[in-house]
């Protein structure tokens, strides 16, 4: 053993050979302010021929102990590290270690749409750009050259701040943060939301819903007369899902952008609920169920075309909405204005902001409000105002049921009518 006025060398032997070299020193006692499991001594092991290294090793820890700027070799390679890693190496860690507000992890299809704006938007400029060299004018260069509207640009801009904010802050496991500081002091800007001009009417529905691939037809009732379905939610219904006794749909899945895993839970506890049915939606619901819905149960309600064992992906709805919207002389309703349309139409009939929250799946709501259950009754009448609304093609058969309609109106209206008068001869009885 080599003995020296800071740290030792022992060379380690096996059947009286020197196999490797041992060079230790005492763990400065201040260092364990900072790093308190630190063990009592600090090693590290050379081969039989680098005991000059290890001589410089003990050299160098002692020159850092001297000036104040002492690290276990842990926090130096974690350094070095840090100061190589690049934009495209820390996107995985940053998303594995991603979480929500309340410690869950994301949701599959928010995963799905991270890793597409990070792949179409952020990578190709900042896969092989190191973390410490990001800087305000790169990021400012990218922005200014990105081809998009300023929705995506906001949205492809937010992944890359996160990152950057992740890695300037220190880990959950105490490792020291890779950035000294937060490079950037401003970035895109969020944009201001889609503002709806006007709802979509009774006829532009029925247009839309005429303008779209026949299998695919109801998706557009069951949004708009549904109370305002998701687009997810449409996309991942099954029959059994559909009460027709009751009138009562069930949603109680979302669909995912993911092949691998096709659905998954909704997007708030309060997204889960169940919803009357107008009347007069159900021939057609009925009709529809038996042309083209396996009897199964678990059978998907709107299916791929050519694998009615898949249900139909949300962007694909979308892509046939789109021609059927623009066909209908409304390229400016996205599909999820037809969710706005339908609390819009509920409004208008009268119902409360709590019966709208049940209705559309809402979770919040201002503490203030006292919150109201909706009776059956009150659902009922409400579903049937939104039927309502329904335009009827002009056949025929159309005609018949909108005969019929008008038949079932007029009579809950005579069973109004008769109670309202037995209730004015008993208050006159009375008198």
């Amino acid at each position: 053993m080599t003995r020296r006025k800071f740290g030792t060398i022992k060379r380690r032997k096996y059947k009286g050979e020197v196999r490797y070299l041992t060079a230790s020193y005492p763990t400065p006692p201040d260092a364990y302010d900072r790093w308190p499991d630190l063990p009592e001594r600090q090693s590290r092991t050379f081969r039989p021929e680098e005991e000059t290294q290890a001589l410089a090793w003990l050299d160098d820890a002692r020159k850092r102990i001297d000036a104040g700027l002492w690290q276990p070799d842990s926090a130096i390679s974690h350094e070095r590290a840090a100061s190589t890693i690049t934009v495209g190496e820390y996107w995985p860690i940053w998303l594995e270690q991603k979480r929500t507000k309340d410690g869950a992890r994301l949701r599959e299809s928010t995963i799905a749409g991270l890793r597409r704006v990070m792949e179409h938007h952020v990578l190709p400029t900042f896969r092989h750009v190191r973390l410490v060299d990001v800087t305000q004018r790169m990021v400012d260069r990218w922005l200014d050259g990105l081809q998009v509207g300023d929705a995506t640009k906001y949205n492809a801009f937010k992944p890359l701040r996160a990152m950057l904010k992740a890695a300037s802050q220190p880990g959950a496991d105490g490792t020291p943060p890779i950035l000294a500081r937060y490079p950037l002091t401003h970035g895109a800007s969020k944009p201001q939301g889609h503002d709806l001009e006007r709802p979509a009417t009774p006829q532009e529905v029925q247009a839309i819903y005429q303008a779209m691939p026949e299998r695919y037809r109801m998706a557009i009732y069951l949004t708009v007369f549904a109370d305002g379905l998701r687009i997810g939610e449409v996309c991942a219904l099954q029959r059994g899902d559909i009460d027709l006794e009751t009138r009562t749909l069930h949603v109680r899945r979302t669909r995912l952008q993911s092949m691998s895993t096709v659905t998954g839970p909704l997007k708030t506890s309060s997204s889960r609920r169940d919803i009357r049915l107008p009347r007069q939606l159900m021939p057609d619901l009925v009709r529809f169920l038996d042309d083209f819905v396996a009897p199964e149960p678990d059978a998907w309600l709107f299916t791929l075309k050519h694998d009615t064992s898949m249900p139909i992906a949300p962007n694909s709805l979308r892509g046939y909405y789109d021609v059927a919207r623009r066909a209908a002389g409304r390229p400016d309703l996205r599909y999820h204005d037809l969710r706005h349309t339908a609390l819009t139409w509920l409004a208008g009939e009268g119902a409360t902001l709590r019966e709208i929250m049940d209705s559309a799946g809402h979770a919040d709501v201002d503490t203030a409000m006292r919150y109201q259950h909706a009776v059956d009754e009150r659902r009922d009448m409400l579903a049937d105002a939104m039927g309502e609304r329904m335009v009827r093609p002009d056949t025929p058969e159309g005609v018949m049921a909108t005969i019929r309609d008008l038949d079932e109106r007029i009579g809950r209206l005579e069973q109004e009518r008769a109670a309202a008068k037995k209730h004015l001869a008993d208050l006159l009885a009375r008198l």
